[in-house]
């Protein structure tokens, strides 16, 4: 079953992590990446840029509003994704313990219920 972690926590820039923390954060998520490859659970992994370059579209008021920055004005905010492919929630949780924000932010494990690959939807129908 697919469930993607959601990794949630305070952004910080470069300068203020200094070039220590960038390298032991860059050497925690490949640590990570290489765990769940090496289970062969991995599906995909993306680390996101920070907020300040999200551009957000809605058309929730009936009117299509284009909003420079995150939808969410919060502390922390969505900063990558893993999407996993195992048994069940107890696995992906056991995975989501494993991944570095959890020490510092929040993990969300949320199931897919569809995805679009070669070329077609996949999943609940």
């Amino acid at each position: 079953m697919r469930y993607t972690l959601l990794l949630h926590y305070p952004e910080m820039t470069e300068e203020q992590l200094g070039p220590e923390g960038v390298a032991e954060g860059r050497r925690a998520f490949a640590a990570y990446a290489q765990a769940l490859d090496a289970a062969g659970v991995l599906l995909s992994a993306e680390v996101l840029r920070h907020s300040e370059n999200t551009t957000t579209v809605s058309a929730a008021s009936g009117t299509m509003q284009v909003q420079d920055g995150p939808y969410s004005d919060s502390k922390e905010q969505l900063g990558g994704t893993f999407v996993l492919d195992v048994p069940d929630l107890d696995a992906a949780l056991e995975w989501a313990k494993q991944a570095p924000p959890v020490q510092w932010g929040a993990v969300e494990v949320r199931p897919g219920a569809v995805h679009y690959a070669d070329g077609a939807w996949h999943g609940d129908e």
